[in-house]
């Protein structure tokens, strides 16, 4: 999967409901502002669900990480 530099007008986005990486607008492509051109086709219920379930995904891998750097800080190097 290559990502090309966007041009003038165009940004990388980040889907709303799989959270992928995409750009808008692209001439032709059926994305919007919030949806990655494979989401746009799902059903908007369906959408909605997938939107809450990716927002706490990213949620919770935040708290990992910020956990996880915590761990590190406060642990001592091990003695030799």
């Amino acid at each position: 999967m290559s990502i090309s530099i966007p041009s003038s007008g165009q940004r990388l986005r980040t889907c709303r409901a799989c959270g992928k990486k995409f750009e808008y607008p692209v001439k032709g492509n059926d994305a919007t502002r919030h949806h990655c051109e494979d989401c746009v086709s799902v059903p908007p219920g369906t959408r909605k669900i997938l939107e809450r379930l990716n927002s706490r995904l990213t949620q919770l891998e935040r708290q990992i990480e910020g956990q996880s750097r915590r761990a590190q800080t406060s642990t001592p190097p091990p003695e030799a």
